[in-house]
This record gives C-alpha cells, sequence and structure tokens, in this order.
C-alpha cells in the first residue's frame, strides 16, 4: 500500500507536465466526496390513547420454574471456601507422606456439605475448592518432601482456626 501511494505521489508531480488526463490521476484514485448532509433528528410521533378495550392485556406472569430466585451467601462464605480448600490439600498430602488416614478428609469435606446444606451453586463452589485444592498438590507434589510435611502442618492448624471461628462466630 505505501509503495502504491509513493509511486501516486511521484506521477502526480511528474504529471505537471504530462496531458490532463494523467494530472487527473488522483480523482480517478480518490472517489469524489459526498457533500455532507446536516443531521435532522426524528420526529417523535404521537400516540393516540387507546380506549380501555383496546388496550393490551398484560404479559402472563412467568411459572414458578422460571423465577430464579437469588440468594444471598452467607457471611462465612470465604472462610468455607477456604476450608474446603485445605481439606483438599490435606486429602492429597497426608497419604502421600505416608499417613493411614484413607479417605478422612474426603469424608469431612462431604460432612461439611451435608451439614451446611447449601443450594446448588454453593454446594458446587464449595466442591470446586476442594478439586482445584487437590490437582494444586497433585501437580505440585510427587512424594513426600519437608515442604509437604510442613504445609500439612500449617494446613491443619489452619483447618481448626477456622473451624473453631467460623463455629464461635456463625453457629447457633
Amino acid at each position: 500500500m505505501r509503495a502504491f501511494l509513493t509511486l501516486a505521489v511521484i506521477l502526480a508531480v511528474a504529471g505537471s507536465s504530462a496531458p490532463a488526463a494523467a494530472q487527473d490521476f488522483f480523482r480517478t484514485l480518490i472517489a469524489p466526496l459526498r457533500p455532507i448532509r446536516p443531521y435532522v433528528p426524528p420526529q417523535p410521533q404521537m400516540q393516540q390513547p387507546q380506549a380501555p378495550a383496546q388496550r393490551a392485556a398484560p404479559a402472563a406472569l412467568p411459572d414458578q420454574k422460571q423465577i430464579k430466585i437469588i440468594e444471598t451467601p452467607p457471611a462465612y462464605e470465604g472462610e468455607m471456601a477456604r476450608l474446603a480448600e485445605i481439606l483438599g490439600a490435606l486429602h492429597y498430602l497426608r497419604p502421600l507422606c505416608g499417613s493411614k488416614d484413607g479417605s478422612r478428609w474426603r469424608n469431612e469435606m462431604q460432612g461439611l456439605i451435608e451439614s451446611e446444606q447449601p443450594p446448588a451453586e454453593r454446594r458446587d463452589r464449595m466442591i470446586a475448592s476442594f478439586n482445584r485444592s487437590y490437582v494444586a498438590y497433585e501437580q505440585t507434589y510427587r512424594s513426600c518432601t519437608p515442604a509437604a510435611d510442613l504445609a500439612i502442618r500449617r494446613f491443619l492448624d489452619e483447618g481448626a482456626k477456622l473451624s473453631r471461628e467460623i463455629a464461635t462466630r456463625y453457629g447457633n
């Protein structure tokens, strides 16, 4: 494109001594512009009031199935998500480091969900937090290392602290 414009400029300059048809090169290159018309806003249309018999019936109310209730998450939603992450990490790390826990941490998560009885969306978020943490530590640790042992100890401490805080602050 740049070469084409350069060629056009050269031809225009050289065309000053050329025939009149060659001097009109730019007119054939660039189409003439249309004149600009002033903007005229559309005129509002006046509607005649309808007689009561002519008015449309109100739209039917949606079925109960179509109404989606938006539930406000509880104040401890963040703490519960973090607790689910801790349980997911422990579910992977503890057996990796030789603990005979089996599926204890998964069962703890299941018990947490059953006791909480969250709506489907919150339940799915809690499970996703558990699974995301499990997968993250599975990708990070292939064998038990001192860092994995330290992470386990810290997760046990943080999980116990979170459980107490949630129960104390928000428990019945």
